[in-house]
């Protein structure tokens, strides 16, 4: 038995092409199309689709709280974004909130059918391009969080990263134990974790552990 996919975009004409290619390279069964996201959850829960291929660009509720909901509601239902939206930030997003696979517009009809072959059999695809950037981005932003600590709190969170506990660390750099506490408060806000060990796991992921 086929699997069923729906496919919504607001352009009848991508609509029309996505189903094309669909039911040319692939065993799926295509359900009705939708242009609102409206729609799109009114055939979801009619046809009950093992897979959603959508736009991001839909009218109606904001689409990452509808793909949330959708979610939440249909955990067994996949959901492959295919949009001309390629904002590293907008796409971060979209995988916090469990799509299966995140494709632009730009790629090639290979890539599109990899991409739907791999979704279809409980895998993540997300295009090469994309990846990059959105490792390159994390990067950045390790970096900035690194760069946000002074001297005494990197020697500190060094300390934490071999597993010294407060008290050493106080005797180690000559400073009393209270300060020391002050201290990693500041750089749990700083890197943004909420413990030790998260904190350690930071400072050797960004090699401050050999400080």
């Amino acid at each position: 038995m086929p699997l069923k996919v729906v496919v919504a975009d607001p352009y009848p004409v991508t609509r029309e092409g996505i189903k094309k290619v669909i039911s040319q390279y692939t065993d799926l069964e295509i359900c009705p199309d939708a242009n609102t996201r409206e729609e799109l959850f009114t055939i979801v829960q009619r046809t009950r689709p093992e897979l959603v291929i959508m736009e991001t660009s839909l009218k109606g509720e904001d689409t990452l709280d509808f793909v949330k909901g959708l979610k939440l509601r249909k955990h067994d239902v996949k959901v492959m974004i295919y949009t001309a939206n390629d904002d590293v930030e907008t796409v971060d997003r979209y995988l916090e909130q469990g799509v299966n696979g995140y494709l632009c517009k730009t790629c090639s009809l290979e890539e599109f059918i990899k991409a739907i072959t791999m979704v279809i059999r409980h895998r993540k695809y997300l295009q090469e391009y994309l990846s990059i950037r959105l490792q390159n981005r994390k990067n950045d932003t390790e970096k900035s969080k690194v760069r946000s600590l002074t001297k005494r709190e990197r020697e500190i969170l060094s300390l934490v990263s071999c597993g010294m506990p407060n008290k050493e660390i106080a005797i180690n750099l000559g400073i009393t134990e209270r300060t020391v506490k002050n201290h990693l408060s500041n750089i749990f806000k700083k890197i943004e974790v909420a413990d030790r060990t998260q904190a350690a796991v930071f400072a050797i992921k960004n090699h401050m552990n050999l400080l």
